[in-house]
């Protein structure tokens, strides 16, 4: 036992005191009153003292006290789910700790909060009967920073969960902030089905031609300790067995009856376009695997622009390409025809004879588009192998861009030729076939992209006819089947009695050809001559006919995100949607409309919405699921435009027969400074003896306050009377 004093005065009150005991020993200096007289009035200003700052007088008594254990159970709606041997996870929890209380409340001061989207703080472990789950998730990220009790960080941290958290933040910075180790005690069913099982799944949205495209999985192996995990990636080809070609591979010996890891792969960006590939994940006798697909885009477009003579066509359509940034073109014009006589050999000149057979030999397949302008064939000879190899380069996915003139079609030699099998129309046996003249084209579809080059139908055909007119044509026998009539001469027919195409295009094999039967497409640029809205005209036709070409156009711009092989089951099931512009950025909202429907396993299609979390990312989320397969749809329209859709597919398993989330119970334990343990098969001393041991502390046991009595004040008072009663009778003033 001992004893203390202490005093709750302020600041102004010691002042007081001080000031009151200054003027006593002031006045004692000065006073003629003898010493007895002194004193008493000493003592009477020393009670008015101590009236002023009423000291405590403590009893205090030495104590041993237990280490603080915060207990922080999860009462997020997972816990509802289906524990071991029936009854919820919630249930499981308190069971145990309702049967090991006086265990725990033996060896730690125990306080309990009950942990979702925000911390109800319960009391001690008598209390867990007001426990129970509600329907918001545990968020880690929301609760855990308002978990700390008032009193301060405790010895140890319990954390009871099924580890089915969501939310973002630093998991390892959330506990930290608990000033004290967690352990993650883990409820529900510990064991998945044997076998191995992707928990995530990153693929791009888009990978760039002759690139590669990265694929990063995270999975979770159950059951296969000892033996064998096989993660492979393959790509949709139907030329190989199955359909499917593999083209990368990774085994991983399992060490651990339940081990999750990373996983990294990656495809050959080898073709323009959808690459749909597959993940398969075997082990055990067990395989699992999931489908996706990735937009294969040209990082840049690789031109070869042949002009067969100088022009305003092709310096205008050359300038165009040069300027931006994404073509890489190479251009070749003819200066000197075969039949220009020269004085003096080809090496003394300073230029370079026409390189056909580097052009049309091993050049050739490292572009993307071929343009051939008013380019005569027969004039340098060409061999009949230099046009079939162009032939296949279209059929093998390239794209071919031919411009009319007086040398083109019949007139260069192309009549009977491999080329002519390529081109969306049959060439006429009327001479001449390039009709010169002015005439303005009558345009086609308005839903083409190469037609409706504005918002809306309507600005696109005003735009289209203000444009100034074309000078001259070329003449065909007939137009092929298949073939899309971009414009048309206004008047004129083809030999068998059709409107006449001045602009067509039409697919051959894997690529696209398109025929421009004229070349004086420049004085488009003139349009804003006439009206300024036309001023852009030339640059969106050309950009949009090198996309149209090339595939990029065709490429899809509306894309789910990945799902990993099993959807968390908790709601709302969120799916990530990204829609893109035409050079694959973010397409702005403002002029973006999505839609999306869901498909549950009675076949009943819902509307669900999407909402924009960034631009051009959206974010669907589902409510109401029932297990079994889901098929949710998304389609985007662009500025009134139909833009695209896509399509994903997920099962999705009721709560109650997840089990716990070993992984992230694993890495909350290993941040936490913990340990993680299943609380079907521990016994709390094994947590408890990484409690410190019992501490001592010194209470206090009583409080007294002789000084705020009001009979010490009237004591006080009784001094200084008594003190004036004595002086006046001896005397003194």
């Amino acid at each position: 036992m001992s004893w203390g004093l202490e005093s709750g005065a302020g600041a102004w009150t010691w002042a007081a005191a001080l000031l009151l005991a200054a003027a006593f020993a002031a006045h004692a200096q000065r006073s003629p009153s003898g010493r007895a007289l002194l004193v008493l009035r000493g003592l009477a200003v020393a009670a008015l003292a101590l009236a002023l700052l009423r000291p405590v007088f403590l009893t205090r008594e030495g104590r041993l006290t237990k280490p603080r254990l915060l207990i922080l159970l999860d009462a997020g709606h997972a816990m509802k789910g289906k524990a071991p041997g029936g009854g919820s996870r919630l249930g499981q929890a308190t069971a145990w700790l309702n049967r090991y209380r006086a265990v725990i409340e033996t060896r730690a001061d125990v306080s309990v909060a009950l942990v979702s989207d925000r911390v109800r703080p319960l009391g001690g472990l008598d209390r867990l009967g007001a426990a129970s789950a509600e329907s918001t998730s545990f968020k880690p990220a929301q609760s855990l920073p308002d978990a700390l009790p008032a009193e301060g960080p405790p010895a140890r941290v319990w954390l009871i969960t099924d580890g089915v958290a969501e939310g973002g933040g630093d998991l390892g910075l959330l506990l930290a902030g608990l000033g004290a180790p967690v352990d993650a005690l883990g409820v529900g069913p510990s064991r998945r089905e044997t076998g191995a099982a992707f928990l995530d799944l990153k693929a791009p949205d888009f990978a760039f031609l002759h690139g590669a495209i990265p694929v990063a999985a995270a999975l979770e192996a159950t059951g296969l300790a000892g033996r064998d995990a096989v993660i492979t990636l393959s790509r949709a080809d139907e030329s190989a067995p199955g359909g499917w070609r593999e083209v990368a591979r990774v085994k991983r010996r399992i060490r651990a009856d339940v081990e999750a890891f990373p996983v990294n792969l990656s495809a050959p960006a080898d073709a323009l376009g959808t690459a749909r590939l597959r993940l398969v994940a075997s082990g055990g006798g067990r395989e699992r695997s999931r489908e996706f697909r990735v937009e294969t885009v040209r990082q840049k477009y690789r031109i070869m622009y042949l002009a067969g003579r100088p022009s305003a066509e092709y310096f205008a359509l050359r300038e165009f390409l040069k300027i931006d940034p994404n073509h890489e073109l190479v251009s070749f014009v003819i200066l000197r025809n075969p039949e220009n006589p020269s004085p003096a050999p080809d090496r003394e000149l300073s230029l370079i004879p026409f390189p056909a057979d580097e052009i049309f030999g091993r050049a050739l397949p490292q572009f993307d588009l071929f343009i051939l302008e008013n380019f005569s064939a027969a004039r340098f000879h060409l061999p009949p192998q230099h046009l079939d190899a162009l032939k296949r380069f279209v059929m093998n996915g390239g794209a071919l861009l031919v411009k009319g003139g007086d040398n083109a079609f019949s007139s260069g030699g192309y009549k009977n030729s491999p080329l002519e099998d390529v081109l969306p129309v049959v060439l006429s046996s009327r001479s001449p076939d390039f009709i010169p003249g002015l005439f303005s084209p009558k345009p086609g579809s308005s839903e083409h992209p190469l037609v409706r080059l504005y918002e809306t139908p309507e600005l696109s055909s005003r735009i289209w006819g203000a444009l100034p007119p074309l000078d001259g044509w070329g003449r065909f026998a007939s137009v092929r089947s298949g073939v899309t009539v971009l414009a048309s001469h206004p008047v004129q027919t083809t030999d068998d009695g059709k409107p006449l195409p001045v602009i067509a295009v039409r697919s051959f094999g894997r690529g696209k050809v398109m025929l421009i039967s004229t070349d004086s497409s420049w004085r488009w640029k003139l349009g804003a001559a006439a009206d300024p809205d036309a001023a852009s005209f030339y640059a969106r036709f050309w950009t949009r006919a090198v996309q149209y070409l090339t595939g990029s156009l065709d490429l899809s711009k509306v894309k789910f995100a990945p799902l990993p092989d099993r959807m968390p089951p908790r709601e709302p099931a969120r799916l990530s949607l990204r829609v893109f512009d035409e050079g694959f950025g973010p397409a702005p909202a403002a002029d973006t409309r999505v839609s999306v429907s869901w498909t549950g396993p009675d076949g009943r299609a819902r509307e669900a919405a999407a909402r924009e979390t960034e631009p051009g990312a959206y974010a669907v989320e589902l409510t109401g699921l029932a297990p079994g397969p889901q098929k949710v749809r998304a389609s985007a329209r662009v500025r009134g435009r139909a833009w695209g859709d896509d399509e994903v597919r997920f099962f999705w398993e009721s709560s109650a027969e997840e089990p716990m989330d070993r992984a992230w119970l694993t890495k909350a334990a290993e941040v936490g400074g913990g340990r993680f343990v299943d609380l079907s098969s521990v016994r709390p001393d094994e947590l408890l003896d990484f409690l410190p041991p019992p501490g001592s502390r010194e209470d206090t046991v009583r409080r007294r306050r002789p000084f705020a009595s009001p009979y010490w004040l009237a004591l006080a008072a009784y001094l200084f009377l008594l003190e004036w009663a004595l002086r006046r009778r001896a005397g003194y003033a």
